[in-house]
């Protein structure tokens, strides 16, 4: 378990240590930039990410919420080694018992960790109607939209009024 105070390396370590004790030498930990998400479990890869941003919001107040992050993305890992099963499901739940986690719950409910330099961002192309210019959704790259595809594309519950009259459109670099 870790204890205050924590850094980076020691939640690598424990992790790590967490999943070797349990036999999972074919996995690996990893950091990701997540915002609105504690930690991960990509089955694909094998890896367990946790976000930068919420080891470094929490590791001095609360490490133990980390330490649960952690046995919860394990729980994931092993409940999909021993029966394909992704999710919160019966058995992630079994998983997390046999943790010490028993209570654990599908969605953390924590406070906000999103970094203070979060730059707002700016949108540089939208999905415009062609003829009255209303905007039904913003772009931060140039959406691939072929010809043919948006000449197909309309908004749901407005099809009549959008079918075939939708354009791409560059709006002016300001952020939103």
């Amino acid at each position: 378990m870790l204890t205050a105070p924590c850094s980076p390396e020691s939640v690598q370590d424990y992790a790590v240590a967490c999943m070797q004790t349990l036999g999972l030498r074919d996995w690996r930990f990893g950091w990701d930039r997540a915002i609105r998400r504690l930690g991960c479990c990509h089955y694909r890869t094998r890896t367990i990410t946790l976000s930068r941003h919420f080891v470094a919001r929490f590791c001095e107040e609360s490490p133990q919420l980390i330490c649960r992050t952690v046995l919860h993305e394990i729980a994931h890992v092993l409940a999909y080694i021993h029966h394909k099963e992704t999710g919160h499901g019966r058995r992630w739940k079994h998983y997390c018992a046999l943790l010490g986690i028993a209570d654990e719950k599908s969605r953390c409910k924590c406070p906000d960790f999103a970094p203070a330099n979060r730059t707002t961002p700016v949108y540089r192309f939208a999905l415009c109607h062609r003829d009255t210019g209303e905007v039904f959704h913003r772009y931060q790259r140039r959406p691939h939209f072929t010809p043919q595809k948006l000449a197909a594309t309309y908004i749901v519950g407005r099809k009549t009024e959008t079918f075939g009259k939708l354009c791409i459109k560059a709006l002016p670099l300001t952020p939103v």
